[in-house]
Formats: structure tokens, sequence, C-alpha cells
């Protein structure tokens, strides 16, 4: 009923865990339902998490992880980075979304890199009472932090003015359960 006849093509960056993609799933159904056309980014491991919409097309990037104190481990991290910042571009030309949510993991990274270099409003999606890695070192590059909890810890006092509390997308099935 609120369809505007406004098409609109988002991308959904979210990796690794059910814990990421799920809320990522159920907003990708949201957007659809209103019309809008939703690109999901992800890595290997997310592509095999159940749930996900048939409609919503899924692009594999190479996951970059920075942890631990193997500096040639740290490099292989970078580079991965990097090369996935550069498909998501590629991607971006192609798609031309209006906006690009993250929601954490590691494939989130290269693409909210890649969306704030390309001058595209970039939105992170926080599922935790603790801000994650991921979402920490994009926190002060994107345009708004929605949040499922109010007061998240390790979130900087400075980005106040950009936190939204939105709570978590569930899906229609699940709330069914209720």
């Amino acid at each position: 009923a609120e369809m505007t006849g406004v098409t609109r093509h988002y991308v959904l960056a979210a990796g690794g865990t059910g814990g990421h993609l799920i809320p990522a799933f159920a907003l990708a159904v949201e957007l659809e339902r209103r019309g809008h056309h939703v690109a999901l980014i992800t890595d290997q491991r997310g592509s095999t998490i159940p749930g996900r919409p048939p409609a919503l097309t899924s692009h594999v990037l190479p996951a970059g992880r920075i942890g631990g104190f193997n500096p040639l481990g740290w490099l292989r991290g970078l580079a991965a980075i990097a090369e996935g910042r550069r498909m998501a571009l590629r991607l971006f030309e192609s798609f031309e979304p209006s906006a690009v949510v993250g929601f954490g993991g590691y494939p989130a990274l290269p693409a909210l890199l890649a969306a704030t270099s390309a001058k595209i409003p970039t939105i992170l999606h926080e599922q935790n009472a603790v801000l994650g890695r991921v979402n920490r070192l994009l926190a002060g590059r994107v345009d708004a932090i929605a949040t499922a909890y109010p007061g998240v810890e390790r979130l900087k006092g400075k980005y106040e003015a950009k936190v939204h509390l939105v709570g978590n997308p569930v899906r229609e099935e699940v709330k069914a359960l209720r």
C-alpha cells in the first residue's frame, strides 16, 4: 500500500554468521515487498547460510580478516579487503545503489569502504548491545548508524548525532511464531 512507484536499488552487506545475515534477509524481504531491488554482498560462508530470500542475488567477495599477530596474515587480509573493495565498486557501477547497508562481519568492510569512496549513502546496523569490530572501524565514515538497543557499548559519544534506534529487522514468519 505504501508503494510510491519509485524503485530504488539497495545493497546489503553482511558476513559470515547468521547473526549478521538474518536481519539483512529480513530487511531485503521488506524492501522487495515495497518494490525495490536488493543485492547482497557476503563471503563464502555467508552464501551458505539458510534462509536467504529467493529473489535476493548474492555476490561473494573475498573477506579479509585482520587480527592476531601474524604480519603475513595482516597483509593477506588487507589485500583481500582491497580486492573486495574493487569488486564492490564494479558492482555499484552496474547496480547503482541508493544506499549501502552494512550489518557487520568482515564482508561488510570492503563494501562500505567502496560505498563511502563512491559517495553512496551508507548505513551501519548493529544487532548487538556491543558495537562489533567491523562496525567500530566504520562508525566514523558512515552516514547513519542503526542500533537494536539504546546505549550501545564501544560506540563513541561523538557519533551520537547519527545513531537511530530501530531494533532488529524480523521476518514475518518469525513474528508469526510469537
